[in-house]
């Protein structure tokens, strides 16, 4: 499937399908809006009712007329009745109804009814009424009347006719809306099945990110592996060389030469060969040592001071190297506790001071300084040595790496390692910085106690 495809199944079809929902929404909702103003207003319902009240008033005012010519004595108010129809009659001339009696061809004809009617309160107003005014009055209503029946029926066969045509607009409003309803429904459904779609794709999309990132831990272990492998390979290869060479040339000597070599002689290549395995006696107890540091540790965090940590690490650090001096400040001492475990904590330090003791000259100063930074207590050790590569920094703490500086000095390439290991076991970090020929930093940062 061709991007173009997928980009129009995907974005543009859905887009299209959820306007046109919302325009079919909107066509209904005019349409129902349509059925709801034609139910609420119905003008010849209407017309019907006014034509049926003005005729009525008609009738009570000639039933008012012939009871007064059957009994002159009789108590009636004709003009009341007389001015409740032409209220009604007004009606007929003004409006809606108006309109309508001129669709149907009977406003002239009301016209001269009215004409007619207008003159009635003359002959009322008279007292008393003659019979000759009697009957003109009876004729005239009758009249009147007679046009009021046909009005009444051009009204309610347009009101029957409305009534038709309303309920055809009606049934073809609803089937509209039917019809409307059933393809909001198919769009809603279409809408539903990409967001389904949709749904299972993130899912998938999540799944292989997922698998993505499986991958790349798995690549990433077998990268440090393979790394860890490589640099013990290397430090194997470069530390434990130079006593197997020594052994193999003292043995070698001995093979040779036995016979000619004097006790002394012999000695001295035993010595040697002594020196020798005790050096690769050691590298292989530093490792197993760091190993077994890492695997066995129980860490037992509390506040502990780092002042007085330090002061007592580098008491015994100066009855193991009585020539190296050693200078050491903190600031506001008193506020310098540290949440951490001391025993872990002092080994890392001690390993500070011991690259420091091991990689500067025996007349050069170590400083220790401890200070307070973001929430940290640090210990910084800085020696005057010969430095560290800056392409070597970013390795400087992983396990067996030895900068190229100091590969002519016995070392496992361990101790930083393990160092940085029981500063995050504590909640610490490790940090170095070096210049080449300048010496070296090594801070180590560990959390405030309650007083920092």
């Amino acid at each position: 499937m061709t991007r173009t495809k997928k980009l129009l199944i995907r974005y543009i079809l859905p887009l299209i399908t959820i306007v046109l929902l919302l325009a079919l929404l909107g066509v209904a909702l005019f349409r129902l809006s349509v059925i709801q103003r034609e139910m609420h207003y119905n003008s010849n319902a209407n017309m019907v009712w006014v034509v049926y009240y003005t005729h009525l008033e008609s009738l009570r005012l000639t039933d008012e007329i012939q009871t007064l010519a059957l009994d002159p004595a009789a108590d009636v108010d004709l003009l009341f009745r007389y001015q409740m129809l032409l209220s009604r009659l007004n009606l007929l001339r003004d409006g809606p109804q108006a309109r309508f009696l001129d669709k149907v061809g009977l406003l002239s004809e009301l016209k001269t009814q009215a004409v007619v009617l207008d003159q009635l309160e003359q002959v009322l107003t008279a007292s008393p009424l003659s019979a000759e005014q009697l009957k003109y009055l009876q004729g005239t209503l009758h009249d009147f009347s007679a046009f009021m029946l046909k009005t009444s029926g051009r009204a309610m066969t347009a009101q029957w006719e409305e009534l038709g045509a309303g309920v055809d607009m009606n049934r073809n409003a609803v089937l509209t809306i039917l019809f409307i309803m059933v393809a909001i429904l198919l769009c809603s459904l279409f809408v539903a099945m990409q967001l389904l779609v949709a749904l299972k794709r993130s899912r998938e999309n999540e799944q292989v990110k997922q698998q993505q990132l499986e991958l790349q831990k798995q690549l990433e272990h077998e990268r440090k592996v393979s790394e860890l492998y490589r640099s013990f390979g290397a430090m194997v290869s470069h530390q434990f060389r130079t006593p197997l060479a020594i052994i193999d040339a003292s043995m070698q000597r001995l093979i040779r030469a036995a016979e000619r070599m004097t006790s002394a002689q012999v000695i001295d290549r035993a010595v040697k060969v002594q020196a020798a395995t005790a050096r690769l006696t050691y590298l292989i107890e530093r490792i197993l040592k760091a190993d077994r540091l890492l695997e066995q540790v129980d860490i037992q965090l509390q506040h502990y001071s780092l002042v007085d940590l330090v002061e007592q690490i580098i008491t015994e650090h100066s009855f193991l190297t009585a020539n190296r001096q050693v200078s050491f400040t903190a600031e506001n001492p008193k506020n310098l506790q540290a949440l951490c475990d001391p025993v872990l904590a002092s080994e890392i330090i001690k390993n500070f001071l011991s690259n420091a003791d091991k990689y500067s000259p025996a007349d050069t100063i170590i400083a220790v300084h401890i200070y307070h930074h973001d929430q940290k207590v640090c210990c910084q050790v800085q020696d005057q040595g010969r430095g560290i590569a800056n392409t070597d920094l970013e390795y400087i703490f992983q396990r067996y790496f030895r900068a190229d500086s100091v590969a002519d000095i016995t070392g496992t390439g361990i101790g930083l390692y393990v160092a940085a290991e029981l500063a995050e076991l504590q909640g610490g970090r490790v940090s170095v910085s070096s210049q080449e020929g300048l010496g070296s930093i090594f801070t180590l940062c560990l959390p405030c106690g309650f007083n920092g």
